[in-house]
C-alpha cells in the first residue's frame, strides 16, 4: 500500500513546529540528532556556552614536543636512539624478556591481555605507554613521578623482566655497540659504579618513551574546526552518535571530572569501585600509603584500539569500561541507558585514529 501524503494543512503545521524548535537555544542539534544526520562544526555554535567550554577543554592536539630538562638524553636524537634500542633488546634483562614483549608498538604500546605476563602473571593490566610525556605520574598506582624510574621498575619487579643493577650493568659495560652509544649521549663509557649505570639506563628508556606520541584524531579536527569558525561555517561532519556521547561524556555523564584535559586524564588517582587480588586472597591497595585501591585516571587517546580495560583488564569491551568505576562521594554516578552507554562509546572511538571495532556492535542492557 502506497503511502498517503500529509494534507497540507498538516505539513504546514509540522514545519511551523520544526521552526520553533530551530528557534530556541541548541534546537540545530537536537534536530539533527533526532534525524540520524552527522552533526557538522557549524552546529557546535548552538552548544550552551558551558557544553562548549568542557569541550574545548579536551584540546588542543599534540602537545609541545616533549624535553625533561633533567634528563641530558630527553629530547636528543642520540639519546633517544639509546632508549629505542634497550627497549627492544632481549640482552637488557637476564630472562630474555625485552621492555617490547609487553609494550608491543604493533598494539599501540600494550599487549592485549587481561593482565601483564612476564616471568610471571601480574596483576594489572599493561598500560599503553603512547602519550606518557603528558603525565605527572606513572603506573596504575601513581606511585613514580619521574618517568626513568618508572621505566626501571619492570627491572625491579620480580613478577616482570627482573635484573639487578650489576646484572644491567655489565650489559651496557660488554655491548659495544650499546656501550658506544651510552658515551656519545652521557660523555663517557659507562664507569664502574653500577648504581649509576642503571639510573642512566632508566634516563635513555625515558628519552624513547616519551617521544611516543598519539595521532590525531576525529575528533581533534572537529574540536579545532569549532574553535577556527565558531561554529558559523559547515565543516565535514562528524557522527551524531559521537556528539551525543560528547556531549554526554563533558556533562551529566561526568566522565571528563576525571579523564580530563588534552589527553583525558586529570594524572589523578581515584578509589575504584573494582577491588582485584593482587595474589589469591590479597587486595590490590594500589597507591602506596593513599586510600585503599587508588588507581591512576589512565588516558583515552587510542582507547579503542587498546583492550581489554581497567586496571584489572576485567573489561573486553568499551561498553562495558564505561560502567561506574570510580568511587566519587561528591557526586553519585549518574544512571545510563544502553543506548547512552552506546553514544560514549562512539565518541571513544573517534579519539582513536585507527581502532579494532570487534565486539562493539552495540551496548547491551
Amino acid at each position: 500500500m502506497r503511502r498517503r501524503s500529509a494534507p497540507g494543512s498538516l505539513r504546514r503545521a509540522l514545519a511551523a513546529a520544526a521552526g520553533a524548535l530551530l528557534a530556541g537555544a541548541g534546537g540545530l542539534v537536537l534536530l539533527a540528532l533526532a534525524c540520524g544526520r552527522p552533526v557538522s562544526a557549524a552546529d557546535g555554535a548552538l552548544l550552551a556556552p558551558g557544553e562548549r567550554a568542557a569541550i574545548l577543554a579536551l584540546g588542543p592536539w599534540p602537545p609541545e614536543p616533549p624535553h625533561d630538562a633533567r634528563n641530558p638524553a630527553s629530547g636528543r636524537p642520540d639519546g633517544v636512539a639509546l632508549g629505542e634500542a634497550l627497549f627492544h633488546s632481549a640482552r637488557l634483562s637476564p630472562t630474555g624478556l625485552r621492555c617490547a614483549s609487553c609494550h608491543e608498538p604493533w598494539r599501540h604500546f600494550a599487549d592485549g591481555r587481561a593482565v601483564a605476563q612476564g616471568v610471571a602473571a601480574g596483576a594489572r593490566n599493561t598500560p599503553s605507554l603512547l602519550d606518557v610525556a603528558t603525565h605527572r605520574h606513572y603506573g596504575w598506582d601513581g606511585a613514580r613521578d619521574d618517568l626513568g624510574a618508572q621505566s626501571l621498575r619492570p627491572l625491579d619487579d620480580p613478577r616482570e623482566m627482573p635484573a639487578t643493577p650489576a646484572q644491567l650493568a655489565a650489559f651496557v659495560r660488554a655491548d659495544a655497540a650499546t656501550s658506544a652509544r651510552y658515551a656519545r649521549v652521557f660523555g663517557a663509557a659507562p664507569g664502574p659504579d653500577d648504581a649509576c649505570v642503571r639510573r642512566d639506563v632508566g634516563l635513555a628508556l625515558a628519552a624513547y618513551v616519551e617521544t611516543l606520541a598519539s595521532p590525531r584524531t576525529p575528533f581533534d579536527d572537529w574540536r579545532d574546526r569549532l574553535v577556527a569558525t565558531g561554529g558559523a561555517t559547515p565543516t565535514p561532519a562528524f557522527p551524531a552518535a559521537a556528539v551525543r556521547g560528547l556531549r554526554l561524556f563533558a556533562g551529566r555523564a561526568g566522565c571528563a571530572a576525571c579523564h580530563a584535559g588534552a589527553a583525558f586524564s586529570d594524572d589523578a588517582t581515584h578509589v575504584s569501585l573494582l577491588r582485584s587480588p593482587a595474589a589469591p586472597g590479597i587486595p590490590d591497595d594500589a597507591h602506596p600509603g593513599g586510600p585503599a585501591n587508588a588507581l591512576r585516571t589512565p588516558g583515552l587517546r587510542d582507547v579503542a584500539a587498546t583492550a581489554p580495560y581497567l586496571h584489572d583488564g576485567s573489561a573486553d569491551r568499551l561498553c562495558d569500561a564505561v560502567r561506574p568505576h570510580a568511587a566519587d562521594p561528591d557526586r553519585p554516578a549518574p544512571s545510563l541507558t544502553a543506548g547512552e552507554r552506546g553514544d560514549i562509546v562512539a565518541f571513544l572511538r573517534a579519539l582513536s585514529a585507527a581502532r579494532d571495532d570487534a565486539g562493539e556492535r552495540g551496548c547491551d542492557g
